[in-house]
């Protein structure tokens, strides 16, 4: 769909420039007969994003912003995907039992997430669908000016994802490469699920400067809201302060990561990095300088005494 040039800025971080190309629809040639029925909820499957997404004036003016994005390269876009679709998808997140989630809770985060063997529902599978598919990867290797992009089918790290009452993601950047195949880690989407969303609920994501010292930006987890995030050696974010929710209601997200197989000079002989979260509150930099310098065996009977 498109010419790629690679242009090498350092040894981390490489921005592709596109060379002029057509866009084309993937859906041309679907009709009004072609539907899908979810719960008795008809969809067109010629309707299922937003037609923009195949104009070339608004690609190139997405393009525009995200090189221009700051503190790294991202892009924060509104009504990508069919409304209906998404609120399907959100009543998806209500069928799950809770042993079916994977809780993930530390002193950085409290976050739910769908585990990999999961079967998704039917709205949800056809999103994924759509955000794993051929043209869709080469758009957002485009938009996003990254080397060509591999989708991830087993949604390592993605899903379905879901926030409660004082839940939290502490600022931190993501892991460098797939645990399984060792691909290099280039951006994470999110499409946001919450209608109606009250900032002062808290749970706007924040996007931080590169001396890892204030939210440079903040985006609300607004609904049919797309974010995308290139990974990168400063690319810290994350919503780190307890949400305050009222009764039912949830700060919900469907995500899916993208891989390249583009080998980065400074990182061809590091070993892959996990998440790496940033230490911000004060208590927190005192806590994690005592725990360097106490023996461990001490550090294990504070732990025991004081219950953290």
């Amino acid at each position: 769909m498109f010419a790629l040039l690679f242009e090498t800025l350092s040894d981390d971080v490489t921005v592709i420039t596109a060379a002029p190309a057509v866009i084309n629809n993937p859906y041309r040639h679907f009709t009004a007969a072609d539907t899908v029925s979810i719960r008795g909820r008809t969809l067109g499957l010629g309707d299922l994003v937003d037609p923009k997404l195949f104009d070339r004036q608004y690609i190139q003016k997405v393009r525009d912003r995200v090189a221009q994005a700051q503190p790294f390269r991202h892009l924060s876009e509104v009504g990508w995907f069919n409304p209906v679709l998404l609120e399907l998808a959100s009543e998806e997140f209500e069928v799950l039992s809770s042993p079916e989630w994977t809780e993930w809770t530390s002193r950085h985060q409290k976050i739910f997430r769908s585990p990999p063997t999961l079967p998704f529902g039917p709205a949800s599978t056809l999103y994924f669908s759509i955000a794993n598919s051929g043209w869709f990867v080469d758009l957002m290797a485009h938009l996003m000016q990254t080397p060509p992009l591999i989708a991830d089918a087993q949604l390592h790290a993605g899903g379905l994802h879901e926030s409660r009452n004082g839940g939290r993601f502490g600022i931190h950047r993501d892991f460098d490469r797939h645990h399984q195949t060792g691909l290099n880690n280039e951006m994470a989407m999110m499409t946001y699920l919450n209608k109606d969303w009250d900032p002062a609920w808290g749970g706007a994501l924040e996007l931080w400067d590169k001396h890892q010292k204030h939210a440079v930006a903040s985006i609300q987890p607004d609904f049919n809201r797309v974010v995308v995030l290139c990974h990168g050696p400063e690319s810290f974010h994350g919503h780190p302060e307890p949400m305050k929710l009222p009764e039912g209601r949830t700060r919900r997200s469907l995500s899916t990561y993208y891989y390249s197989s583009h080998i980065r000079t400074a990182e061809a002989n590091k070993a892959p990095q996990s998440t790496q979260f940033l230490i911000v509150k004060p208590q927190e930099r005192a806590r994690e300088m005592a725990r360097s310098l106490a023996p461990p065996i001490l550090w294990d009977a504070l732990k025991r005494t004081f219950g953290r």
